[in-house]
């Protein structure tokens, strides 16, 4: 096939089957929806399209599939740019994914006297003997990238805190994490200087995907039952999560003014799904 593909940043390719049917199994497990797509593509003599319309088509084919857990998989990337434009329902966000893995306590924005000024740290946790500082990057597009002067930034700020005796006796892990990708040369300086990143297909197999897919925490606006109104609201009251809705969902859902009280069964079903989505990892419990 001879279709000319449209990248998010701009840049073209041409069409390839083995790619698209490799990316779709693995960000939605669904090998029968894989194999529809690319036949659609070859059945209706496309010429150009755009990975946006890809990722359109191949969510339209999830859903008449009725197939909520590769559904949920696969817009996993897009429900997390919804977290912006502003990065602090990420930095909640994430701080509630590395709740799931047991750290605690997980701080917000805190802040920390470093040996020469103060910093402050989007995510602070401890797990065991771990003390973990992280920088998140949050970006509402992926095609914007954390370049290698964020990662220079950040070694700077890394090495001041640690030089201020802040771990003490804890293992220091210094960690910047974004939701789209680093550069190679940001990869580089920081693999060079001891330095963890974590992007959203960087590292394999521990990437920020992966991270989130097994902690079973989705955020509110993966549910496609509630209206994009209703997110917004939601996120302006700092409830990022599936599983904040958890928490007297039914009240929480009626005092939301732009969700209809005839929507509410149906999206607290919807939730159900989502919380239990990753059970076998973690055990969220059932909605009431």
């Amino acid at each position: 096939m001879n279709i000319l593909v449209k990248k998010q940043d701009g840049s073209e390719e041409g069409f390839n089957k083995d790619k698209l049917l490799i990316s779709i199994k693995k960000n939605s497990g669904s090998e029968k929806v894989a194999e529809d797509v690319v036949k659609y593509f070859e059945k209706e003599k496309i010429k150009e399209t755009t990975s946006d319309e890809i990722f359109e088509l191949t969510k339209k084919f999830l859903l008449e599939k009725g197939d909520k857990k590769a559904f949920l998989r696969y817009n996993l990337p897009k429900s997390i740019y919804k977290l912006g434009p502003e990065g602090f329902a990420f930095e909640k966000f994430i701080a509630e994914v590395f709740q799931s893995y047991k750290y605690n306590p997980v701080h917000v924005g805190q802040k920390i006297q470093g040996k020469c000024v103060v910093h402050e740290m989007d995510i602070v946790a401890t797990k065991n003997n771990e003390l973990m500082t992280a920088e998140l990057k949050f970006h509402n597009t992926r095609s914007k990238k954390s370049d290698l002067k964020v990662a220079l930034y950040m070694k700077a700020r890394f090495d001041d805190i640690l030089n201020s005796g802040f771990y003490k006796d804890k293992m220091p892990r210094q960690v910047i994490i974004t939701n789209t990708k680093f550069t190679n040369n940001a990869k580089a300086y920081a693999k060079c200087v001891g330095m963890e990143m974590i992007a959203w297909n960087y590292p394999e197999g521990d990437n920020l995907y992966d991270f989130i897919l097994r902690s079973g925490v989705h955020p509110i606006t993966a549910i496609t039952c509630i209206p994009n109104k209703a997110k917004e609201y939601f996120l302006r009251k700092k409830i990022v999560s599936c599983y904040d809705l958890m928490k007297d969902n039914k009240k929480m859902l009626e005092n939301n003014p732009f969700i209809p009280n005839d929507k509410i069964t149906e999206i607290i079903e919807e939730i159900k799904v989502m919380c239990n989505f990753s059970k076998e990892e973690r055990s969220l419990g059932n909605v009431d």
